[in-house]
């Protein structure tokens, strides 16, 4: 018989089919069991996948002890002196003695003790102080989906999207997240309920957006967080107007609050029930507008100027087909504003930021729209941050829940100096906002300003958990032992568990430690740190080098300030690098007179990060 027939005879002679049948069959059930375990307790969704790796573990214990009992009597040897010894005999009763169903039933109870470990010592010790903490009357509206998957509809989609969270803001009673912390759900939906606690709300709203010929079909289902039962669910269809389409946004805002058992109050109401335009070609090119300058708004250079460019051209369109379109203007006047204060070569937009901001004031001058754009004029042109703070202030009435108006508010403070103040700004606009990692970072750099350093690494640590693979984080919590705890051996431990790629952490601490010759070899090269060289060569008294490398970094310098796709923060910046090389050369007047240029063209009224920049 060949070792095929007789490896099949003796696999249906130890029953070993029924006996995988039964072992799987268990797994599953127990694995079942674990999906729903992690869903009720919102474990993470990596312990369901350990589960299954434990029970692969156990399988070839199972699979062995199946071929190995037959049925018959173990051989037992309890002298093997008084009888001739037979090593096969003896490792075969060994094996038997090990491989025993009690042992096998015994290695699938263990794989489940290891994932319960696993699982309570999560719960107890897991890191759950970055989850917000639950609001009956809180909802997070997940982003809607394109039904038809045309190209020319995402930016509608979006639009009915954002204006039904727009809606949700002016209810005081309510919690909305923002925009920013559910975009990330997009492609990633995942289970209902995790996403409820990681948002943090009680409440989800999914829907869908379809657009064909001139009717459009609008679907919205409100989703408990906790038990995933639906609350309520509507299909809206009707000749695509820009009222109806309006009229939807608001039956849907309206729908969710009384399922909420919010209170609204009859200006809210009214807020809420309000139409921007009756034109509905206005309305597209609007929206399109916002997703074009948000989209600019996070990169620099070149692609961000195009982006914003773009939304510019959509604002005109739109005040060109309704000119008695108020919001179109007030964000055509932002974004003018925003230009001609971040790009050196835009001083143009200004003058024709100021005729929109105008023409917007004059049509809607009690508009949240119209505050946001004055705000951000006051801030950028004017610096005048009382003044901007007076149109914020108004514009909060209006969006009390507006994460982003919140979050202006907060910058404004802190460029006045008042962090105590500005931090009760930000920890509201992180409630609304909680997986918006600019937010959590203003949290952590305010702290670092109070020199409260243990408040400063905690959001450190909640902003490192948002985006484990980002760099800047890890930069931050390295700056924060080094430069401002003093401490260089938890720093360099930091550093060597969180390397960067260019050195710039290991020369620093050995710029710290006084290792100016170390400091040196990383410095010079092609990534290196060029005012950290600068400081190297002046410590080790390397005089004449110093000047020729000082000469060096000047004309480096002066080269990238000349390109015309940099923004005036940018400029700001190599300004100031400019002068400090000049002052290690020993030309102290031009030093000072960089530093002045620098200051000028980026003053410190406008050095936190921007948050007035705000225009939608």
């Amino acid at each position: 018989m060949s070792r095929l027939k007789r490896l099949i005879v003796e696999v249906h002679r130890r029953s070993l089919w029924q006996v995988l049948l039964i072992y799987v069959g268990a797994a599953w059930a127990c694995f079942e069991l674990i999906d729903t375990v992690t869903d009720r307790l919102a474990l993470p969704p990596w312990l369901p996948g350990l589960a299954i790796v434990l029970f692969l573990l156990a399988l070839p214990i199972v699979v062995a002890t199946a071929l190995i009992q037959d049925g018959g009597p173990a051989t037992t040897i309890s002298d093997p002196t008084l009888i001739p010894v037979d090593e096969a005999r003896i490792e075969t009763a060994r094996r038997r003695r090990f491989l025993t169903w009690r042992n096998a039933v015994a290695s699938f109870v263990v794989a489940l003790a290891v994932w319960g470990v696993v699982a309570t010592g999560w719960l107890l010790l897991g890191d759950r102080g970055a989850v917000p903490e639950v609001e009956h009357k809180s909802i997070a509206v997940l982003p809607f989906d394109n039904i038809g998957g045309a190209e020319e509809n995402v930016a509608f989609t979006d639009g009915i999207h954002d204006d039904i969270i727009t809606h949700l803001q002016m209810i005081g009673d309510l919690k909305p997240i923002s925009r920013t912390s559910v975009l990330e759900y997009r492609e990633k939906r995942g289970n209902l309920r995790q996403i409820a606690e990681q948002l943090g709300v009680a409440t989800i709203l999914e829907g869908g957006v379809q657009r064909s010929g001139n009717r459009v079909r609008i679907n919205a289902q409100l989703i408990d967080g906790e038990t995933d039962e639906h609350l309520w669910a509507e299909t809206y269809e009707e000749v695509l107007t820009a009222e109806n389409v309006f009229t939807i946004q608001t039956a849907i805002a309206q729908r969710i609050a009384s399922a909420l058992k919010a209170r609204l109050s009859p200006e809210e109401s009214e807020r809420i029930a309000a139409r921007s335009t009756e034109n509905l070609e206005a309305y597209e090119h609007y929206v399109r507008g916002r997703v074009y300058f948000r989209r600019g708004r996070a990169v620099l250079g070149i692609e961000g100027l195009a982006l914003k460019d773009s939304a510019i051209a959509e604002y005109e369109r739109a005040v060109e087909l309704d000119p008695e379109y108020s919001a179109a203007w007030a964000a055509l006047a932002g974004s003018r504003t925003v230009l001609s204060f971040q790009y050196i070569t835009r001083t143009e937009e200004r003058e024709k930021g100021e005729q929109a901001l105008a023409r917007a004031v004059e049509l809607a001058p009690e508009s949240y729209e119209t505050h946001i754009a004055q705000a951000t004029y006051y801030m950028l042109v004017r610096e005048d941050p009382a003044r901007a703070m007076m149109h914020l202030t108004v514009a909060e009435t209006l969006r009390p829940n507006d994460a982003e108006t919140l979050t202006a508010i907060a910058g404004v403070l802190t460029n006045q100096g008042k962090w105590e103040e500005a931090l009760t700004y930000y920890e509201r606009a992180v409630e609304l906002d909680p997986r918006n990692a600019e937010v959590v970072r203003e949290i952590a750099d305010t702290y670092s300003f109070m020199r409260r350093f243990e408040e400063e690494e905690r959001y450190l640590d909640r902003l490192i958990a948002l985006d484990p693979s980002a760099g800047l984080p890890h930069q931050l919590k390295f700056w924060l032992y080094l430069f401002e705890l003093g401490d260089t051996a938890k720093a360099r431990v930091y550093a060597e568990q969180h390397p960067d790629e260019d050195g710039w952490q290991e020369a620093k601490l050995h710029y710290y430690r006084r290792e100016y010759e170390q400091a040196l070899i990383i410095g010079r090269s092609d990534s290196g740190d060029r005012e950290g060289v600068l400081y190297a060569l002046y410590r080790t008294g390397r005089l004449e080098e110093l000047q020729a490398y000082a000469d060096s970094v000047a004309s480096e310098r002066r080269r990238e300030i000349s390109s015309e796709r940099l923004t005036a923060l940018q400029v700001s910046f190599l300004r100031s690098y400019l002068g400090l090389a000049y002052a290690f050369a020993g030309e102290i007047e031009e030093a000072i007179r960089e530093g002045e240029e620098a200051l000028e063209l980026w003053p410190i009224a406008a050095d936190q990060y921007n948050y007035w920049l705000i225009v939608k």
